[in-house]
């Protein structure tokens, strides 16, 4: 995707909800056999087409492909209308139907009705900030054993893939978290099995020219063997603990959904239930926070100002530092919150609408797709000065107390927000802060990153990095 330089439209609206007044055709590009979109969205992701269309058109413009129609969404009182005010006129219905049938199933994130509100209600305090810290342990035992395992890395000088490798951090913590399991074998396992589904399920969803289900293409066979993996292995997890004594059970996420099964699906199906739950806290869990770390890492090596100013801070802190310390790291924090503003992991997500809703002068019909996009809210001149510069001292002093409160939503907002903020945050603040007092990653000469969509935004070819070790 080609790198932003200004915004030649004029996004400033005095009725960006509007009422009853006239009803205008909603700008954007009609493309009547989708030959141009598909081939635009090959040759610049979805994100690059979603982008062009906010950049063209406005805060709120229209792709209708075919009889299709996506509606993209970047102020943040759409936001709030969308996630919130008028949440009700918007589900999770059939824009994500290949995630449910190909990844999550029927998981928090994707069940809807008195299905979500049922399961939001029984996982909903086991994420809560009190309740995220009893993980804290395991970041910081991970994040020791990930430390010496970045040593030979950082002696041998030769370039890693920063993501997966923040990757084989985070997933070993949710299976932690999940399981219980402590089996380092099992990561990269999982971990390339979950990315071959996510890459899959991706495809699906946004290429005009893929090949019906049936045919035996190397992709669908890949699939079909990762989604095996992965549910076996969790399937198996979940009959081992069903035969363990309930005193004997490890106190993890797992052993907690058992106990609450019956309010989280059908009880004919309380297996797959909970593989469903699973998939979509591994998935979530692990994916999005090692990514918002590999791009931290990336920026703090292209602004070395920053970097200077977040090691002299972690450095003041304790050796043997703990949670409580962190309060004494704040820049830490306002790091992440830039990184996950400039590059959130999930820069679209989808709402589709089951009644007629006015968006200022325009109306969303029932079978649109809303398209609402963290990448341009966090963007947006009105709300953000001078947007691509990265810059943590917006986060400074609370300074988000005082931001519109939808401006800035990489979980999500309203009450589908990301049921694991608070995890992601504390255990992203701890590797971070852990992780900085001993390493600078450097960014490999000339290398430029292209960002691109697949159901995560990512660095399309990797993001090489040289880890050097510092020197007090």
């Amino acid at each position: 995707m080609t790198e932003v330089k200004g915004c030649p439209v004029d996004h400033s609206q005095s009725n960006v909800l509007g009422g009853d007044g006239e009803t205008l055709p909603m700008p954007g590009t009609r493309d009547k056999y989708g030959f141009a979109t598909a081939v635009n969205t090959k040759k610049n992701g979805l994100l690059g087409v979603v982008e062009q269309l906010w950049r063209e058109h406005g805060d709120v413009s229209e792709l209708q492909v075919g009889p299709r129609r996506l509606v993209v969404l970047a102020h943040p009182d759409h936001v709030r209308m969308v996630t919130l005010e008028q949440m009700d006129k918007y589900t999770k219905g059939a824009s994500y139907d290949p995630v449910r049938k190909y990844w999550m199933g029927e998981g928090v994130a994707t069940s809807v009705g008195a299905q979500w509100k049922s399961q939001r209600q029984v996982l909903a305090p086991f994420f809560t900030p009190k309740s995220v810290r009893e993980y804290v342990p395991l970041f910081f035992e991970d994040v020791q054993w990930f430390s010496t395992r970045w040593t030979p890395e950082s002696a041998g000088g030769e370039p890693v893939d920063m993501v997966p490798e923040m990757a084989t951090l985070t997933a070993s913590i949710l299976l932690k978290t999940l399981f219980s399991t402590a089996g380092r074998d099992v990561i990269a396992q999982l971990k390339g099995a979950v990315e071959t589904m996510i890459t899959y399920t991706s495809g699906r969803n946004t290429d005009k020219f893929k090949a019906p289900e049936w045919v035996p293409t190397s992709g669908r066979r890949g699939y079909d063997q990762a989604r095996q993996r992965v549910d076996e292995f969790i399937l198996g997890v979940i009959a081992e603990r069903r035969r363990m004594p309930a005193q004997d059970r490890p106190d993890d996420l797992l052993t907690k959904m058992i106990a609450n099964e019956a309010k989280l699906g059908p009880a004919d199906r309380a297996d797959m239930v909970l593989r469903d739950q699973c998939v979509t806290m591994f998935i979530a869990g692990y994916e999005t926070t090692a990514r918002t770390l590999a791009f931290v890492w990336y920026l703090l090596a292209n602004n070395p100002e920053s970097a200077v100013r977040l090691r002299a801070e972690v450095d003041a802190l304790p050796d043997d530092f703990t949670v409580d310390d962190l309060e004494h790291a704040p820049y830490s924090l306002c790091v992440i919150k830039e990184a996950l503003r400039l590059h959130p992991p999930a820069p679209l997500y989808l709402r589709d609408v089951v009644e007629p809703v006015r968006i200022g002068s325009y109306v969303a019909q029932p079978g649109s797709i809303v398209v609402v996009a963290p990448y341009l809210t966090h963007r947006h001149p009105d709300f953000w000065t001078d947007p691509e510069r990265f810059d943590p001292d917006r986060w400074a002093d609370n300074a988000e107390k005082s931001m519109h409160p939808f401006a800035f939503h990489p979980f999500s907002a309203g009450p589908r927000v990301c049921i694991g903020k608070s995890f992601a945050y504390l255990e992203a603040q701890i590797l971070l802060v852990t992780l900085a007092r001993l390493f600078a990653p450097e960014r490999v000469p000339g290398y430029t990153p292209k960002w691109r969509m697949r159901g995560v935004l990512g660095p399309e070819g990797g993001m090489p990095m040289t880890i050097r070790r510092r020197v007090k």
